[in-house]
């Protein structure tokens, strides 16, 4: 039995250091690595995301931006670049002769590849912030939709964000080992101080 408590004390240890290691990792600052702002007004149906961000994104960095409408919008993180889009639109649309940027071809292209939709909401005449952290290597395209048949004032702020580890993956495995090492870990604590005591006790 005392086998056991010990193996399993150890092994707790280990999972608290690691736990606690972890912790301190996701409190290291981000670093505000690039930032690109500004506003543009959408004609009715029509989708656009040009000027606002779009690059290669890594688990180790994160877009956290900030958009602003007054009317209905909906917006987007493509895992997908914009060029992507409107070469499968033109596929479907060979004799396209302006740039695809009616709703109509979106939607078509995203019902074919939902897939490539990393994140989206609808902002209803107010303005919504948000932080996307993606899970591996991938594009990133930050776009916009206006769906409704009103001209659309929108805007914008964008900043790519580095971290040393992605912070809320990092902090969830945090907050589920430290538990489970400590209780893991107190059997065998309890009794290394009994055995302490015993000694000294034994000394006296």
């Amino acid at each position: 039995m005392r086998r056991w408590i010990i193996l399993f004390g150890r092994s707790g240890t280990v999972l608290l250091a690691v736990g606690l290691a972890l912790l301190l990792a996701s409190l290291i600052p981000t670093i505000q690595m690039s930032i690109s702002m500004g506003s543009d007004i959408l004609s009715q149906r029509t989708w656009s995301s040009q000027r606002t961000y779009e690059g290669i994104l890594t688990p180790q960095h994160s877009l956290r931006f900030s958009v602003t409408a007054n009317a209905t919008l909906n917006v987007y993180v493509f895992e997908v670049n914009t060029q992507t889009i409107y070469s499968w639109i033109n596929e479907h649309h060979p004799d396209l002769i302006y740039l695809p940027l009616n709703v109509t071809y979106l939607e078509e292209f995203l019902e074919a590849n939902l897939n490539s939709i990393g994140w989206n909401t609808t902002i209803d005449n107010g303005n919504i912030e948000h932080e996307y952290i993606p899970t591996k290597t991938t594009n990133a395209t930050l776009a916009f939709s206006n769906p409704s048949l009103d001209s659309t004032s929108v805007e914008w702020e964008v900043y790519m964000i580095g971290q040393v580890a992605p912070v809320t993956k990092v902090r969830t495995l945090a907050e589920g080992a430290i538990p489970i090492g400590f209780m893991l870990a107190l059997p065998w604590l309890i009794d290394s101080l009994r055995a302490k005591i015993r000694r000294r006790s034994s000394k006296l």
